[in-house]
């Protein structure tokens, strides 16, 4: 997938962790650090999401890169 066609589910994630962790009445280390994961996998989830073709060969590594 394009990133460009994954950041706006990007952006949703992130936007549910902020108003998740807006309503917790639990301590605010616990929220950064919950904060802090959640982020960490909604980043993780994106950057899997691109895709990286080529062409040529794995030992020549020529061509155009999309």
């Amino acid at each position: 997938m394009s990133l460009d066609i994954a950041e706006e589910s990007f952006i949703a994630e992130l936007m549910e962790i902020w108003e998740t962790e807006s309503e917790e009445k639990e301590s605010a280390e616990d929220s950064r650090t919950r904060i802090a994961q959640k982020m960490a996998a909604a980043i993780k989830k994106f950057i899997k999401a691109g895709v990286v073709t080529t062409t040529g060969t794995a030992t020549t590594q020529t061509g155009k890169m999309t």
